[in-house]
């Protein structure tokens, strides 16, 4: 088993583990649930590295109902019709490309039994999702909101996760993307390194990543370590016409930042465009051969939107 490096990051999903995703995000598609509390701070108190003691806690209690007192996978991980999985690992390499995708309904897979796949799959416990990007076939896992909407309609993921084997690229792990008018392009990015974060803000929505600038800063883990035996906790959220993002590790704030697209680009200027944007959360594999076999883990996540198109 690979050595287990963990991350924590707070995006709204619960116990999961996932692989592959790519720079730009590729392609895309989701719907409702609970309406969202645009307040950072409610989002730090969610999802508390402190679940996992929590969960094991509740599972050893002796109680008369062990019904009562047992956890479950739905304690930590809410999906509804407004998320599919996408994924991309029966694409043969796809050196040439274009790379086929795949999008799976959540409630299909969940209502079928345990998933048990290839590129997702439960934890022994049952309590954890693996996604994982195949060896040499893999480019993404991701799970993917449906429905698509403006910077001031409230969509939010929160998650806590574990990554495995970050390829020496880094992979990216989070995604306000865009599929509105000529675009299909990520606005946002959050990429794991390492030994250190970084934030990727595109400048561009239509144009080539080599015919447009991108504004990048990288953040340092706690004591300037690597990842390695690292959670991180992650909330990404669109709202109030930008991006909000919270990386925590350790209840200590690593990010606490917001985004905004230029006002003159077509991210703003475009109906199509601006009307656009969901999120993702996952792993995308940068590496064009992908030869590398790219795996995580989730041990909790939830996922609210208001979007409704």
């Amino acid at each position: 088993m690979p050595t287990l490096h963990k991350i924590v990051v707070l995006i709204c999903f619960s116990f999961l583990t996932i692989g592959c995703s790519s720079d730009d995000g590729s392609s895309d598609n989701d719907q409702t649930t609970t309406p969202i509390v645009d307040q950072p701070d409610d989002t730090d108190t969610s999802g508390d590295t402190g679940d996992n003691n929590d969960t094991d806690d509740g599972m050893n209690d002796g109680g008369d109902d062990d019904n009562d007192n047992s956890v479950t996978f739905e304690d930590f991980f809410s999906f509804d019709d407004n998320l599919v999985i996408e994924h991309s690992y029966n694409t043969g390499g796809c050196d040439d490309g274009p790379c086929d995708t795949i999008d799976e309904s959540l409630s299909d897979v969940f209502n079928s039994g345990q998933p048990d796949d290839l590129y997702f799959y439960k934890s022994e416990d049952g309590l954890s999702l693996n996604l994982k990007c195949q060896l040499d076939e893999g480019r993404r896992t991701e799970f993917k909101q449906v429905s698509e909407g403006p910077l001031d309609t409230p969509s939010r993921i929160e998650f806590e996760a574990v990554y495995f084997d970050i390829p020496a690229e880094g992979m990216t792990i989070a995604q306000v993307h865009n599929r509105g008018g000529n675009s299909n392009k990520p606005f946002f990015r959050l990429e794991l390194h390492g030994d250190e974060l970084e934030t990727v803000v595109r400048q561009d929505p239509e144009v080539s990543s080599s015919d447009t600038e991108f504004d990048k800063v990288t953040y340092n883990f706690l004591d300037n370590a690597d990842y390695n035996g690292e959670t991180l906790k992650i909330i990404i959220e669109k709202g109030n016409n930008e991006v909000h993002l919270m990386v925590s590790q350790e209840d200590t704030v690593l990010i606490d930042e917001t985004y905004a697209p230029d006002a003159n680009t077509n991210w703003v200027l475009d109906n199509g465009i601006a009307n656009g944007y969901y999120l993702k959360a996952g792993i995308y594999n940068p590496v064009a051969s992908h030869t590398e076999a790219i795996e995580m883990q989730y041990t909790s996540f939830s996922f609210a939107s208001e979007d409704n198109n």
